[in-house]
């Protein structure tokens, strides 16, 4: 296989993540948010929120029905779960129910809301955790947390904060663990990774969202 980006020990590959990860070796942590299953631009859970945590539009080319989310998104979690030490997996209801049962469910209270449903305003993010943390004998560190953080505008119809991803890599890691996103989108995963100084690899199926992680990755310039 040949990455579309290599630097710093951040990879990435453009690519269906089913074809690429049976070619990957073990990792120590998946972090992904992949899609939902809930048709993203096609209802309410697509529109725009105050807090702007979900884009208008629609994926690339990807349909987000919940057939597709069972058939395709649920198998390749799954696959990429097994190479993984530690899980940490973004979900929405109904269709999180058909990922493989967690550990822990955790998540994200978002006073602001993340999209309506039948009853209201969806102020919760599910998040999924498998395995154990890492260092849970040097103390337990909360697995949900409060955030009125937005996430970065961009052509990516669902970019989630990038302080979301740097709480979680730094509650799911250590130095110098190597992390997976298969559903790597614009990157934000990749992004967290390396402000941590972890190695990360992503897989994103559509090249727009590759370009556009590859250039958030060469603009970022670690803090002193």
């Amino acid at each position: 296989m040949t990455p579309y980006y290599n630097h710093a020990g951040i990879t990435i590959y453009h690519g269906d993540c089913r074809d690429i990860l049976p070619h990957l070796e073990p990792v120590d942590l998946v972090l992904t948010d992949p899609p939902y299953g809930i048709n993203v631009g096609n209802n309410q859970s697509g529109k725009e929120t105050r807090s702007g945590l979900m884009v208008k539009g629609k994926y690339a080319s990807y349909e987000d029905t919940p057939e597709n989310y069972r058939l395709i998104i649920v198998p390749a979690i799954t696959e990429a779960l097994g190479k993984a030490k530690r899980g940490v997996v973004f979900g929405f209801p109904p269709n999180i129910f058909f990922l493989p049962p967690p550990s822990v469910i955790g998540g994200l209270f978002v006073p602001a809301g993340c999209g309506r449903n039948s009853w209201g305003w969806t102020n919760f993010m599910p998040v999924l955790f498998y395995g154990c943390a890492p260092n849970l004998d040097k103390g337990a560190k909360p697995t949900a947390i409060r955030t009125t953080d937005s996430g970065e505008k961009s052509d990516h119809p669902t970019p989630k904060p990038l302080k979301w991803l740097t709480w979680l890599v730094s509650l799911a890691s250590t130095l110098p663990d190597t992390i997976l996103d298969p559903f790597m989108g614009s990157g934000t995963t990749l992004v967290a990774a390396k402000h941590l100084g972890r190695k990360a690899i992503g897989i994103e199926i559509e090249e727009k969202y590759c370009e556009m992680a590859a250039k958030r990755l060469a603009q970022e310039v670690l803090p002193l």
